[in-house]
């Protein structure tokens, strides 16, 4: 296309100066006229040559890391693009123009063809092939996948160091109005401190990223009773909306440890986004007393006391709140598991995927051990064993693909502690039953081929509290087991535009990206069971 433009604009060019010079020699007469005629014949082999020249040259091409990463290796096999051609059946000018980064295959076969006649090693293939799904992924759709990545792998909670301190101490009680920084971060705190032992509002309609990670910090440290969270999502309308959604999502998560903080949501589409940030004051610290309306820039506030203007911030934040969704969801592990059978029961259902840090392992237990290990008194253990059962028997009629890493099965063998299932619910597995359990895990993989999925943990860190269920509902999310003062919780996190994300990266990880083979994992497994005193 930007060929056909170039030489469109050369021909209408030459044609202007053609008809130019022509008009200056009926002008001017024929005494010039030689001298005109040499100049038209001069133009004539410029336009010509400057045509071709732009038709078969080479334009400059920034190549991608894909396309680097392929040069590097057709070079590395010393074989030539004719031998590679005939090797794989491609024809020479499309090897040319993918090792010259003008083209990438729509096929994975046809570069997976190509790859095979390079003879390249098991690690050069896989680290071509996930280049090659990354660019045809996409930027934002890669971006995204990052993203994910890291709010599954949020463990340790981190946070920005505030540039400044936001003690409490020396802050006016009389004061309305707030022109820094530091000023804001003080009040909050100390609205937060001086009521915690009532009901919070927090309505952050647009504030920077920046800002909202400081506010999170002071969330996670500061008491309080109840905080309800209001705040925007953009509409999931392509990958760059979920995009920003993710990282809201993923500096919000921290928080979400803390029981008592609720979090709300809405949609927006990115224009009423940008409008909102030019507001004068769009979000809001509400209590019983007092209230706290700041900038998108988080450097100027406002602090009102007056009971009537209280009263209909408060009314404003419920009428808003009621049209919002609610993105943490808590239950008990029996409430969790009755959950998981009922969504992935519900629907069209292609693959149910769960993520773990270590191999799931209910399926393969016998009922009798089950009961022998797990320590509830009679009144908790009865209905948790009834749900276990139900859930045993779904997996076995399911199509169902685990997700784990080397270091959660190793933890297993090691501890004996299965991940996923919180360690005060059950007794450690003793060696011998660790290894059967292992050499079942074993022939399961053996019988069930593309049933298992080993990530390599340089790409990807499952942390050992997450339990994450996928499938194509929409409905699936990421959990979270936190022992709070009402006992033991699992905490869902859902939104619709992270479970669709979350689908797509269980499939991205199904097509082996990220992961060891089957074949690979089948000899860890095997290794693993030889190392610890078990026979094949």
């Amino acid at each position: 296309q930007k060929h056909s433009i170039l030489l469109l604009l050369t021909i209408f060019f030459f044609a202007v100066m053609i008809i130019t010079q022509i008009t200056f020699i009926t002008v001017l007469g024929t005494d010039i006229r030689q001298n005109f005629y040499k100049s038209f014949a001069f133009s004539i082999l410029l336009a010509y040559t400057y045509i071709c020249y732009i038709l078969r040259k080479d334009f400059v091409i920034t190549m991608s890391d894909f396309s680097q990463r392929l040069e590097k290796e057709i070079q590395n096999t010393g074989k030539t693009l004719c031998y590679l051609a005939e090797a794989s059946g491609l024809q020479l000018d499309y090897i040319s123009k993918m090792n010259k980064g003008k083209r990438i295959p729509k096929e994975e076969d046809r570069l997976v063809r190509l790859l095979d006649a390079m003879e390249c090693t098991a690690g050069t293939k896989s680290d071509l092939l996930l280049l090659y799904r990354q660019e045809k992924m996409g930027k934002s759709q890669w971006q995204c996948m990052e993203e994910l990545i890291h709010i599954i792998q949020q463990d340790v909670i981190e946070f920005p160091t505030v540039s400044a301190s936001v003690s409490i101490s020396d802050t006016p009680n009389t004061i309305s109005i707030l022109d820094n920084e530091f000023a804001i971060y003080s009040w909050i705190r100390k609205i937060m401190i001086s009521t915690s032992d009532s009901e919070i509002y927090l309505w952050t309609s647009e504030i920077s990223s920046e800002h909202l990670h400081y506010l999170i910090q002071i969330i996670h440290e500061a008491p309080y009773q109840r905080l309800e969270h209001l705040f925007p999502l953009l509409q999931n309308q392509n990958a760059d909306n979920t995009l920003d959604n993710l990282k809201k999502i993923s500096i919000l998560k921290p928080a979400m440890f803390c029981e008592s903080y609720e979090p709300f949501y809405y949609y927006i589409t990115p224009s009423v986004s940008e409008e909102k940030k030019s507001g004068l004051l769009p979000n809001w610290l509400i209590t019983d007393n007092i209230a706290l309306g700041i900038n998108f820039q988080t450097s100027k506030g406002i602090i009102i006391r007056d009971t009537q203007q209280l009263q209909l911030l408060k009314h404003e934040f419920i009428r808003e709140k009621v049209l919002a969704r609610k993105m943490l969801f808590r239950s008990d592990l029996d409430s969790y598991v009755k959950d998981v059978n009922t969504m992935m029961s519900e629907g069209y259902v292609t693959h149910n995927y769960y993520i773990e840090y270590s191999p799931c392992l209910l399926h393969l237990i016998p009922a009798n051990i089950l009961e022998q290990q797990i320590i509830l008194d009679t009144v908790e253990k009865e209905p948790l064993l009834v749900s276990l059962s139900q859930r045993t028997r779904h997996m076995e009629n399911e199509n169902m693909v685990h997700i784990f890493c080397i270091s959660g099965l190793r933890q297993f063998m090691e501890e004996g502690r299965i991940a996923g299932y919180p360690d005060m619910l059950y007794k450690p597995f003793d060696p011998s039953l660790r290894l059967w359990l292992l050499k079942s895990y074993y022939q399961y993989m053996l019988n069930t081929p593309h049933s298992c999925i080993c990530v390599k943990e340089n790409f990807i860190h499952l942390p050992r509290h997450i339990s994450i269920v996928s499938s194509s509902n929409v409905n699936n999310g990421i959990a979270f087991w936190n022992n709070t003062s009402r006992g033991l919780q699992y905490y869902v996190l859902k939104e619709s535009g992270f479970s669709q994300k979350l689908y797509e990266f269980c499939q991205f990880l199904d097509k082996g990206n990220m992961a060891w083979s089957e074949q690979e994992t089948l000899e860890i497994i095997r290794n693993m069971i030889l190392e610890y005193g078990g026979t094949l």
